[in-house]
């Protein structure tokens, strides 16, 4: 078979997910934790066709492989195989794709990920050259849950690549005619997906993770709310008594189109206290349902209630279960914390996770007015 790309309005790239999806399914029971892949939507195919390079072999597809430039490497990711098309070289076929792909966008090497459980695709890596840099720790595991390969390739002289439909995305174009073609084949492809997208609804939406931005994200979002007109209200779970900007901007200026309710007595770590944290949390959970019950209100916030969550001081089972059974229909609630549970941004519709790459505080700095808080 002789790999061929899917652009992002081939008739064949809605094969793509599904073909990954059950390559996947095997997998079930054997990583931990799951893969990501539940998270996958067609459009991301599309964006992915559009942004890199879909490859496959086969019709109807066999095997496929998602290229993505990094900035010094080729990402290899969602290498699958149909199950009926195994032990035929066709993964084999893919990853030394990926090494010519990677010479003609210039990059010196192709990286790709794979969990620490499966040990036959680490062989199989390694037999076609690619050799073990680093492992990688999912948040709240305790051992290394991934494990990350690289094989270096040599670039060819000339680092743009071939022109025609394989050529790369991001590479810069030296032919203004060369550019406005590209730009107008991305046009389409998102024009595509944009006429698609017709409904509005109310949605539940997870900001997590690590990173520093959670409840700033989101109260960027509740100030669009104002600047809209749109009532809307807050709910901070943990903070307590410290003053913050948002909090003193929106009482003393937004009181009439934006509620906000300080009810945590602060971080768990300094009430000592269980008793009165699930006590705190629970009345702010009351005010909440209170809150996102009333249809004047187009968005509720919940900052910090994830944290809330993960330390049981509210049961899980009931805010999944008012978030689905009781939200009006047209009403956003935003939930900011790290550790956001599983089950939570299974049912989210917009799950955003902050990633820390770096953070002054590790290098003794206070957090600041207007950056923190």
């Amino acid at each position: 078979m002789t790999p061929r790309r899917l652009g992002p309005t081939d008739p064949a790239l809605p094969q793509v997910l599904p073909l990954i999806r059950l390559a996947f399914a095997e997998l079930d029971g054997v990583i931990d934790p799951p893969s990501s892949l539940r998270r996958m939507t067609g459009d991301d195919v599309t964006r992915l066709a559009a942004e890199g390079e879909v490859w496959a072999l086969g019709d109807p597809l066999a095997a496929v492989v998602i290229l993505t430039a990094r900035e010094d490497a080729l990402y290899a990711g969602r290498l699958s195989v149909h199950p009926d098309h195994r032990r035929r070289g066709h993964a084999r076929t893919l990853l030394r794709l990926a090494e010519t792909r990677a010479r003609a966008w210039g990059k010196p090497r192709v990286i790709l990920g794979c969990r620490v459980e499966l040990a036959g695709n680490h062989a199989l890596f390694r037999s076609e050259g690619f050799t073990e840099t680093h492992r990688e720790t999912h948040e709240g595991y305790p051992r290394p849950t991934s494990v990350w390969f690289e094989k270096r390739v040599t670039p060819m002289s000339d680092t743009t690549p071939e022109a025609g439909p394989e050529a790369g995305p991001e590479t810069p174009d030296h032919d203004d005619a060369r550019h406005a073609s590209k730009m107008a084949k991305k046009k389409a492809a998102r024009d595509k997906i944009m006429a698609t997208k017709t409904e509005e609804k109310g949605l539940v939406i997870v900001h997590t993770g690590k990173g520093k931005g959670k409840s700033s994200a989101a109260f960027g979002m509740i100030f669009r709310c104002i600047a809209h007109d749109m009532h809307c209200a807050v709910v901070q779970f943990i903070k307590g008594a410290m003053h913050t900007g948002e909090r003193d901007l929106i009482q003393a200026h937004f009181a009439d189109l934006c509620e906000f309710h300080t009810m945590g007595e602060g971080f768990t770590w300094e009430t000592q206290d269980r008793a009165r944290d699930v006590a705190a949390a629970t009345k702010a959970w009351d005010k909440a349902k209170e809150l996102i019950r009333d249809p004047a209100n187009r968005m509720v916030l919940l900052d910090e209630i994830n944290i809330a969550l993960r330390y049981d001081y509210i049961p899980l089972d009931e805010v999944l279960a008012f978030l689905r059974d009781e939200k009006p229909p047209t009403t956003h609630v935003v939930l900011t914390g790290r550790n956001a549970h599983e089950r939570l941004i299974e049912q989210a519709d917009l799950v955003t996770e902050m990633e820390l790459v770096k953070h002054p505080f590790r290098s003794g700095v206070k957090a600041q007015a207007g950056v923190e808080f």
